[in-house]
């Protein structure tokens, strides 16, 4: 029988890393400030995995999904996605469309088959409220639920032109708050101890 586990970390290997890095050099030109999210996230992610007791390929892993995550938004326009204010809601249900569009530019590199549900999945949600298919719980790929958290994470505690970035004590009680509806609660809980551990100081109630 297949094994998953063994499929995931020899995904390092197999990919086509010089089409991944062309991937992030079109973000880049489309999106500067997504290009700097995502190595944001990706940072987030690989801290996230090893709090997790991760082996050092699932955190090459986690790394490098974090620094694809976004890469379906190179097919969302441009006045979408850099937009200097929020989104209407059918501006949303436009950009929301980058989970799929990322999903299917993964889907044709050599060796990234086993990222494609993670890349399609991580707007899923806990309570299965998310998109694009309402998965819920544990159906939901595993890296993709570390990078719900990573992504808002980052998101809230950055600058944008139409709102200020949210304090780091703020970011952690939403977060809290969202626990076990849009996060996984146990995910949560280790994505708050790798913060408290990253950062330096005491987080009332951990």
């Amino acid at each position: 029988m297949h094994n998953p586990k063994q499929v995931k970390l020899s995904i390092i290997n197999k990919v086509n890393m010089e089409a991944i890095e062309e991937f992030c050099r079109q973000v880049y030109y489309c999106d500067p400030y997504t290009s700097m999210h995502a190595e944001h996230v990706a940072e987030l992610m690989a801290g996230l995995a090893n709090q997790m007791c991760m082996s050092s390929d699932e955190i090459n892993l986690a790394f490098i999904v974090g620094l694809i995550h976004d890469v379906g938004k190179i097919k969302t326009p441009g006045d979408i996605l850099t937009k200097p204010a929020r989104l209407t809601d059918d501006e949303f249900e436009i950009m929301k469309q980058h989970a799929e569009h990322g999903a299917d530019m993964l889907a044709i590199i050599e060796g990234a088959e086993a990222v494609v549900p993670i890349m399609r999945h991580h707007h899923e949600r806990h309570d299965g409220k998310g998109y694009p298919r309402g998965l819920s719980g544990e159906d939901i790929p595993l890296l993709s639920r570390m990078l719900a958290i990573c992504d808002t994470f980052d998101a809230m505690t950055t600058n944008r032109c139409y709102r200020k970035p949210v304090t780091l004590e703020e970011c952690i009680e939403e977060i809290k708050r969202c626990s076990g509806t849009q996060f996984n609660p146990v995910i949560c809980k280790l994505f708050i101890e790798f913060l408290k551990d990253r950062f330096g100081f005491m987080i009332d109630g951990n």
